[in-house]
């Protein structure tokens, strides 16, 4: 009896799972390639658009001293505030965007890790510690520690840059 009743379910369960596998796969064939066109698409959107952000972000901090900047195409922030509480947001200007975008494009970003400070202050507070970072999307690229005020030859230009564009947007 016990035989015949595992039988038949077996029986019954493999009709019914070889039916639910045709009719699966009739109606995948037909819609398949419209919504893989359409997931790439939206994917594809999402990388370009939304979420492809680049941004350079400034941050120098020590014993009761903080500076954080961070530029992007649209928008300019900047705190003094270690715990980044109280942060004031500018509009970017184009032109000075631009100059970023151009020294970004001079600038190997792989490397960023193997750059060397050219001072050592901040090793006996003789400086605050500074980290430029640069963010594509969600990948993000940081240097290692310098000191505020004198960064890695390579990244001098950009640095000073973003420095002159927070102090500039301050004054307005």
């Amino acid at each position: 009896m016990k035989f015949l009743f595992s039988l038949v379910t077996l029986v019954f369960l493999t009709g019914s799972c070889n039916s639910q596998k045709q009719a699966s796969t009739n109606s995948k064939a037909s819609d398949a390639e419209p919504i893989a066109q359409k997931q790439m698409m939206t994917d594809k959107q999402k990388a370009i658009g939304q979420n492809y952000d680049v941004a350079v972000i400034y941050e120098a901090r020590s014993r009761g001293f903080a500076k954080y900047a961070y530029i992007s195409e649209a928008k300019i922030k900047l705190s003094n505030d270690r715990g980044l509480q109280n942060m004031q947001e500018y509009k970017c200007d184009k032109s000075d965007w631009e100059e970023i975008e151009q020294l970004l494009n001079s600038i190997e970003r792989k490397t960023f890790q193997t750059l060397k400070a050219p001072t050592d202050k901040r090793l006996y507070d003789g400086a605050a510690h500074a980290t430029l970072s640069i963010k594509q999307g969600d990948v993000v690229y940081m240097t290692p520690s310098f000191d505020d005020g004198f960064p890695p030859k390579e990244i001098e230009k950009l640095v000073n840059k973003v420095l002159a564009i927070a102090e500039k947007v301050k004054k307005q």
